[in-house]
Order: structure tokens, then C-alpha cells, then sequence
């Protein structure tokens, strides 16, 4: 219990909050797991565009969060 009231504890369970979320994000808002795709390489192609897209929205956000 005592460990549980430090600061890196607290740090440490709000990152994992955050990438739990990742997965529901992928389902809600990217719908993989209804992808129009057959065979593996095509959607493997397909979810790793999905991801890029993750990672620019992010990108986006912050850069403007930043006011650059």
C-alpha cells in the first residue's frame, strides 16, 4: 500500500490506462475487426495503414496542442 501512494506508481498505472485504450480505440473508431480484406499480407498492409493513421491524428493533435 505504501508503494501504491508513490508518484512513479501513479505515473505508471495512468500509461497503462493509456495503451489498454489503444486496442478499444482500433475497434471503435478504426473498425479492424471487420476489415474488407482477404489473406494475411493484405491485412497486415491494411491494419499497419490504420496504425499510420493512429499516429498522424496523434501527431496532428499535439502539434497543435504546442502551437507550432
Amino acid at each position: 500500500r505504501e508503494e501504491m501512494e508513490t508518484k512513479e506508481y501513479i505515473k505508471l498505472t495512468s500509461q497503462r490506462a493509456g495503451v489498454e485504450g489503444i486496442p478499444s480505440v482500433f475497434r471503435r473508431v478504426y473498425n479492424v475487426d471487420n476489415m474488407p480484406i482477404r489473406g494475411l499480407v493484405r491485412s497486415k498492409i491494411w491494419f499497419g495503414i490504420k496504425v499510420m493513421a493512429s499516429n498522424v491524428k496523434k501527431l496532428f493533435k499535439s502539434v497543435k496542442l504546442a502551437g507550432i
